[in-house]
């Protein structure tokens, strides 16, 4: 009996995990869930959130290329904040950022600072890959004239 009680107390508690885990990271501005504020480095980790990104450090979650939503994150939720590198990385400038603690309100021109924030950060990519392809191609061109002396 005391096994059978614990099991289905274990499974509501997965499925409460599992309704906070499907929850829009946003939601948890309006819930009971408590932040202090904290200003968070490359290898902090969010500690809530989505499943696939809340125990993860920030550093990976900008290699999987999941910039919108620490760009939400950042606008959204009062007491969250970065480094000013991650900030940057992020398409944040100086006149974008606010002061903290404090959060856009409005969605409307929440959504227009992110997308804005997201033109950066997409046009920064385009000129990484086409140094790297320029690289790439110097680099093979080098390789041929090493190949042609031998």
């Amino acid at each position: 009996m005391l096994e059978r009680q614990f099991l289905s107390e274990e499974k509501r508690h997965d499925s409460r995990y599992y309704y906070f885990s499907k929850m829009d990271i946003l939601d948890f501005e309006n819930s009971t869930y408590s932040v202090n504020l904290r200003k968070l480095t490359r290898k902090s980790r969010l500690g809530f959130g989505y499943r696939d990104i809340k125990d993860i450090t920030i550093q990976d979650i900008l290699i999987m290329n999941k910039h919108k939503e620490l760009i939400k994150i950042y606008f959204g939720l009062g007491k969250i904040n970065f480094i000013d590198e991650i900030l940057d990385e992020l398409g944040i400038s100086e006149e974008m950022r606010i002061p903290k603690p404090g959060k856009i309100v409005d969605y409307d021109e929440r959504d227009k600072v992110v997308a804005k924030a997201l033109k950066v950060v997409k046009e920064r990519k385009k000129e990484e890959v086409a140094a790297f392809r320029k690289m790439a191609e110097e680099m093979r061109e080098q390789q041929k004239k090493e190949n042609s002396k031998k």
